[in-house]
């Protein structure tokens, strides 16, 4: 049963997204250490409903499980919006001190990571 994207390619760049993720913590560090947690809690905050989309949609492979494939691309996509809702909602509530700029800049900087992560993958 092999697919389309290889899994490794998958991993891949699931690891591209949590490297961006540490390197924005990294270079918020320079500003504080507020703006650090917070850049961290941004990029993880796409990372991780990402790779939850990932497991799910990569579950089921092949031209016997087309439907199971299509399903679980549709209940992944929907349970990421949902993660990535619920990230930020509880960042807001709870987290204090917050750096609002280096969050949304390290969410932005791994989302359009796919970008640059899929190029590295080879996919």
């Amino acid at each position: 049963m092999s697919s389309i994207f290889p899994r490794r390619a998958v991993y891949r760049v699931m690891l591209v997204q949590l490297a961006l993720t540490a390197a924005a913590a990294l270079i918020a560090w320079l500003h504080s250490d507020v703006a650090a947690g917070s850049a961290l809690l941004g990029g993880l905050t796409c990372a991780v409903p990402n790779a939850y989309f990932l497991w799910r949609a990569f579950r089921y492979s092949g031209a016997r499980s087309a439907d199971k494939v299509v399903q679980s691309i549709y209940q992944g996509e929907a349970w990421k919006f949902l993660l990535t809702a619920l990230c930020f909602a509880v960042i807001f509530v709870r987290v204090e001190p917050l750096n609002v700029p280096a969050l949304f800049i390290a969410f932005m900087t791994v989302q359009l990571g796919h970008l640059a992560s899929a190029r590295i993958a080879n996919l």
